[in-house]
């Protein structure tokens, strides 16, 4: 889809007016992801993981930029300090079942364009998320962009950071 507007009285997307998609749609740069909750608003709780490509979409083979949601952004992570169970624990957090690396700095522009926001990331392995694991964050952070950890994950994962999807109202049938 393309040019979609839509008023708010839609019950469905396709309801929407839209055009189809020429060929300069087909590479995804100018994509949008979209959260909907109930309350009006994205909410994404700390800590939660989303694993960017250099274009800033998400990553489809599990290969890319781990970033994580700290003190309302969304933060790269810097490849300084990073314990021995750090790239595990990371795609652990994002539901891989694992990692075939212990990760590498970034190369051009799979870098992004936001200095990392938390570095030193010190996991043994054994945390159940990267914040458990001893960190620095902030002001505290002194690294370049080129210094951004990319992560190689295995298996399937959620790369884009979504909130864990709310159950399903039930529906009767008659």
């Amino acid at each position: 889809m393309t040019d979609l507007k839509c008023t708010g009285s839609e019950w469905s997307v396709d309801e929407c007016s839209w055009s189809t998609p020429d060929e300069s749609c087909q590479d995804h740069t100018r994509d949008t992801i979209v959260f909907c909750s109930h309350t009006g608003e994205a909410i994404v709780p700390e800590g939660t993981m989303r694993l960017l490509v250099g274009d800033a979409l998400p990553s489809i083979d599990g290969k890319g930029r781990p970033e994580i949601f700290v003190d309302g952004a969304w933060n790269p992570i810097c490849h300084s300090g990073l314990g021995p169970g750090a790239t595990a624990v990371i795609c652990k957090s994002m539901g891989f079942s694992g990692t075939l690396d212990g990760g590498s700095k970034c190369e051009g522009s799979d870098c992004g364009s936001v200095a990392p926001g938390v570095s030193e990331l010190a996991c043994t392995g054994q945390e159940s998320e990267p914040l458990a694991c001893p960190h620095e964050a902030g002001d505290d952070v002194f690294c370049a962009i080129s210094e951004s950890l990319i992560v190689l994950c295995t298996g399937d994962g959620e790369t884009q950071g979504r909130p864990a999807k709310e159950a399903a109202p039930s529906q009767v049938s008659m």
